[in-house]
């Protein structure tokens, strides 16, 4: 099969290497960065499995890396049977269009991306009969441009959108490669119920965890958790009254406990922006539940709260 991963951070690096690592697959990536190019096409790819003291190294040879805007070579011009989406939330457009070049006429795109909402955009390029929504679990971090921390076992879960037209034995057999990848996977005929509790988890882990520059599983200390616990409360509101049928706030507690401290080392992603500088998805992630709360008449003090304290944080270490 030819796969291609668009967005080489910390997730796509994982699901990258873990892919190229059975050397079963065609596989190609695309970066932003000019230097990551370089430097993966020198050096290939590294997952450090933290929980098991082990190193995987990946020989450059088992994949081909494109830079964005690098012209596609005509061999893998819409050839690929699946396409992998680990992009931050701001740039899915952007991959989409990249998707686009890429994908067979019988292929199909998944999203595993934060914040909901990215699957619309991506099936508004590609049609939303071939789009697959995703969410991932794993505990993951890049420590340079071609080495990820795999810092905790998660879970990774794809589905269909309500117009998704891919056949329920295609979409096992991209579940049984990726959980034969060892990325723990499995599938549900509809992805709407698991984006939004991932989302919920989101909102909860990532703005506290950046605000207060902790790794995970410091959230499980009372104060922050309780604080953790009333995000993520908001959030799951907004998905009941959106008709999204999602868990009781007592297995949502549990599984939030479960994610921190499974992925107690791990710095989220929104935390390791704000100490580059980078943007972050808060947009996408409290932003996303605000716009929604408001179309429903509901309050989200909360989010409300987080998202400006982080945009803040961010404008300023930007301008610095």
């Amino acid at each position: 099969m030819k796969i291609g991963v668009i967005g080489i951070g910390s997730i796509g690096g994982l699901i990258a290497g873990s892919i190229a690592n059975n050397e079963e697959h065609q596989l190609i990536l695309f970066t932003n960065s000019e230097i990551q190019k370089f430097e993966l096409v020198t050096n290939g790819l590294t997952l450090n499995i933290l929980e098991k003291n082990q190193k995987i190294n990946i020989d450059p040879e088992q994949f081909r890396i494109y830079s964005k805007n690098e012209k596609i070579d005509s061999e893998w011009e819409n050839s690929c049977d699946l396409i992998l989406i680990c992009t931050k939330s701001f740039s899915t457009l952007e991959a989409a269009n990249i998707s686009k070049k890429l994908i067979s006429n019988n292929g199909f795109c998944i999203s595993i991306q934060n914040g909901i909402g990215n699957e619309n955009i991506i099936s508004s390029v590609l049609g939303f009969e071939s789009v697959l929504g995703g969410i991932i679990t794993h505990g993951a971090n890049k420590e340079n441009s071609t080495t990820i921390n795999w810092a905790g076992q998660g879970e990774i879960i794809i589905g269909k959108m309500p117009l998704t037209k891919i056949k329920n034995k295609t979409l096992d057999e991209v579940t049984k490669l990726l959980d034969d990848a060892g990325l723990n996977a499995s599938n549900v005929q509809d992805i709407r119920s698991k984006l939004w509790t991932k989302l919920s988890i989101n909102a909860a882990v990532n703005p506290l965890a950046a605000i207060c520059g902790v790794k995970n599983g410091e959230l499980l200390t009372p104060q922050l958790f309780n604080c953790a616990s009333s995000v993520m409360f908001e959030v799951l509101n907004v998905a009941r009254e959106s008709g999204i049928d999602v868990p009781d706030n007592f297995e949502m507690v549990d599984l939030l406990t479960q994610i921190l401290t499974s992925t107690k080392e791990n710095k989220c992603s929104m935390l390791q922006d704000v100490m580059k500088g980078k943007r972050t998805e808060i947009n996408s992630i409290c932003g996303e539940v605000i716009k929604k709360a408001e179309q429903l008449g509901i309050p989200t003090p909360i989010n409300s709260t987080l998202m400006a304290i982080i945009s803040e944080i961010s404008i300023s270490h930007i301008n610095d």
